[in-house]
């Protein structure tokens, strides 16, 4: 009789290990370094743009040109950060 009482059936035990081994996200120092070095690149241009944009009172073409690129540069790399976090909390 006490061998019926002795816990709850296997197929339940594993299926909760399982689950706990699957919420387990795993981040390798690869993908530290490519973070921060993709972090790092998007607040650089962020900066500069603002910088072109707050300190030249007159900017011409070429400022202009070099203020849209780090615009472009800084939402490319929100993305990529986006994409980066999202496709590691995916696995």
């Amino acid at each position: 009789m006490s061998d019926n009482v002795a816990g709850p059936p296997p197929d339940i035990t594993t299926r909760q290990t399982r689950a706990e081994d699957a919420a387990v996200t795993t981040v390798t120092a690869h993908f530290k370094m490519v973070f921060i070095c993709v972090t790092v690149i998007t607040v650089l241009t962020l900066a500069a743009s603002v910088y072109i944009g707050v300190a030249v009172a007159k900017p011409s073409d070429s400022a202009k040109s070099a203020m849209d690129t780090c615009s472009t540069l800084a939402k490319l790399g929100f993305g990529a950060i986006i994409g980066l976090l999202s496709g590691k909390a995916a696995q």
